[in-house]
């Protein structure tokens, strides 16, 4: 009878084992982790309402100085005269979006621009430059997500 113990035994512990999960486990979920780093989402194509949003705070904002199709000019603005910088030039499409965004949160002063960073919040700000970038200047969107107005620096 021994015997029969001994041979059954390990037979019974095996089964065991083997039934002792009811639900099948999904391995492969767990080995397709991306380890390699954090992922990057990138940021959708701009939409029609965004676009819509930014072309309306820049015909209100930013139209005296830099004409509606941006290109500027001189100009004279509270007896001052001017001469805004041409943001569909290749000078300025060589900006990066960080940089105009900068610009426009702090102003150029010397140039006679005013920040708009107490008038306009950060995201009607990018939505101006969104519009710049995808209308006046006919460049695609990125997808790259731009820093914060912490991280930039005039």
């Amino acid at each position: 009878m021994k015997r029969a113990w001994i041979l059954v035994l390990p037979v019974a512990i095996v089964v065991g084992f083997s039934c002792s999960s009811a639900e099948p486990r999904n391995t492969a979920a767990v080995n397709s982790v991306n380890t390699s780093g954090p992922a990057h989402t990138p940021l959708p194509a701009a939409t029609i309402d965004e676009i819509a949003n930014g072309q309306k705070l820049y015909a209100d904002n930013c139209t005296v100085c830099h004409k509606e199709n941006g290109t500027g000019g001189e100009v004279v603005i509270e007896g001052t005269k001017i001469k805004p910088d041409d943001l569909t030039s290749a000078k300025i499409k060589g900006f990066s979006d960080e940089k105009i965004l900068g610009y426009v949160m702090n102003g150029v002063p010397d140039e006679g621009m005013p920040a708009f960073k107490d008038k306009l919040s950060e995201g009607e700000m990018r939505a101006v430059v969104r519009y710049v970038r995808t209308e006046l200047q006919k460049m695609p969107t990125k997808a790259a997500e731009a820093p914060k107005a912490d991280q930039l620096a005039n």
